[in-house]
């Protein structure tokens, strides 16, 4: 569904747009606070704005790359996709191999190279474009949208 005129694509009434929180399916374990969610109050399907999407995607990457924990499978696939790097270019660029990666990303081997390796791609964040990443366990970060940028932002319970 996507928003036209504030109608909904699917029935035709009108939508109504709240500010909510919401996870952020790129890298599961993130919240979006407070970013518009866009939902038909007849058929009651949704559709969820990301403002400044390719900033949004640079700070989650950029708070991975800082991150002095170990990095889990899919903060990998993140990074990796973020980046737009396929198995065997991530692999040379971390002194690997494609199947060692392929072993983080889902989470059947731990990283094996050390989170200064990790480091070393900070500065290939600058032009990267964002992928969609897939469903796993983790800790919730949450950002929400500033005036024109993202930052990190204590998640509230409800």
């Amino acid at each position: 569904m996507t928003t036209q005129h504030n109608i909904c694509l699917n029935c035709g009434h009108k939508l109504v747009t709240k500010r909510e929180n919401h996870p952020y399916r790129s890298l599961p374990g993130t919240v979006l606070v407070g970013v518009p969610v866009h939902r038909c109050p007849n058929c009651g399907e949704s559709e969820v704005e990301i403002p400044m999407i390719d900033d949004l995607n640079r700070t989650l990457a950029g708070g991975l790359i800082v991150k002095t924990s170990r990095l889990i499978g899919v903060e990998i696939r993140f990074l990796r996709g973020w980046l737009d790097y396929s198995s065997a270019e991530f692999a040379r660029l971390l002194g690997s191999s494609p199947v060692t990666v392929s072993r983080w990303e889902h989470d059947a081997q731990l990283a094996g190279v050390s989170i200064e390796s990790f480091k070393t791609l900070g500065p290939a964040l600058a032009g990267a474009k964002p992928r969609r990443g897939k469903r796993n366990r983790l800790p919730v970060l949450a950002v929400r949208p500033l005036t024109r940028r993202w930052e990190r932002t204590a998640l509230k319970a409800a």
